[in-house]
């Protein structure tokens, strides 16, 4: 193992567990003890943004870009009009639609640490440890609204080839989800239409991963409109 990949691995892993302290500053107690810390977490976040984005391709770099625009939208469906969960302070934080991107990129990063047959073993090990997860949940905490989330969930892996970065990068989430509630940075309602859940439901991994698909399926339409546009543009010339 090289010294550059040491280095790779040490980075992305702090960059994981940096979002409890980065979390903490905008949370409940730090707010009630201290001052509002969400600047704090703001300007971190942003940094973390910063940071992944430098190290990315050209190709992650674009795909971080038209997903903060495209994360705001989701937080307003999810969190205003649907009111699936609520925000301390009840505003949708600046850092939020950045931090999407932020976990989009590190869990691109962290695949790509792995060679082939490590990306297959993780495949194997990650998919039947989700299913017994989301099977316990379900059951034990009656949890409807992660039932329906989770058939969407293995949908979309199915449709992915069970890709270990989406896998991956369901764990960041789910990191992120624990962290984030567990601080009442965030929290989720119990009662959501017809549907229950708990705090944080396991399904939001698939609310991500819906929404990496639907950033792939624009970033394509976009590009298709920038070859037409040039084409066009050279015809008129």
């Amino acid at each position: 193992m090289t010294k550059q990949r040491y280095t790779s691995i040490f980075f992305y892993t702090l960059a994981v567990l940096l979002w409890l302290p980065i979390l903490f500053f905008d949370s409940t107690f730090f707010a009630e003890e201290y001052f509002d810390g969400k600047p704090v977490t703001s300007i971190s976040v942003f940094l973390l943004y910063i940071f992944l984005f430098k190290q990315s391709s050209l190709k992650i770099k674009y795909l971080m870009l038209v997903m903060v625009p495209l994360s705001w939208l989701g937080e307003l469906l999810c969190c205003v009009i649907l009111d699936m969960y609520d925000y301390r302070g009840n505003q949708i934080p600046l850092y939020v639609p950045i931090g999407h991107a932020c976990i989009f990129s590190l869990g691109w990063h962290i695949n790509q640490l792995f060679d082939t047959k490590t990306q297959e073993k993780i495949k194997k090990v990650l998919t039947p440890s989700f299913l017994i997860l989301f099977t316990f949940i379900i059951l034990y905490f009656q949890d409807t609204l992660s039932f329906a989330l989770g058939i969407l969930f293995f949908w979309a892996l199915r449709r992915k080839n069970y890709s270990s970065f989406y896998l991956i990068m369901s764990c960041l989430v789910l990191w992120i989800e624990i962290v984030g509630t567990a601080l009442h940075v965030w929290k989720w309602d119990t009662y959501q239409w017809i549907f229950q859940t708990i705090n944080p439901p396991i399904g939001a991994m698939f609310i991500y991963i819906g929404g990496d698909m639907i950033l792939g399926r624009l970033c394509r339409f976009l590009l298709r409109l920038k070859k037409v546009v040039r084409r066009r543009a050279i015809l008129n010339a």
